[in-house]
């Protein structure tokens, strides 16, 4: 199933765009991004705050733009 293989690539990761989850993956970015909000209800992963990974040194996009998503180490307290 999808979920968990997006769930792998994002351990795998540490972190990553939804446009690249929805570019590997071969789905829309809306798809992945309700995939990853699974995720993040869970307690397993999280909505990086906009441009925290962004250098700001190419300036070819709008850092708040890119939605980043990354997956927490930690299991989730119930």
């Amino acid at each position: 199933m999808i979920l968990f293989e997006i769930r792998d690539y994002l351990k795998l990761a540490g972190n990553a765009p939804v446009r690249d989850l929805a570019l590997h993956f071969k789905i829309n970015e809306t798809d992945a991004k309700a995939m990853l909000e699974h995720w993040v209800k869970k307690g397993y992963a999280r909505k990086m705050p906009a441009g925290s990974l962004c250098q700001g040194g190419c300036r070819s996009c709008a850092p708040d733009a890119i939605e980043i998503y990354e997956w927490s180490d930690t299991t989730p307290s119930n």
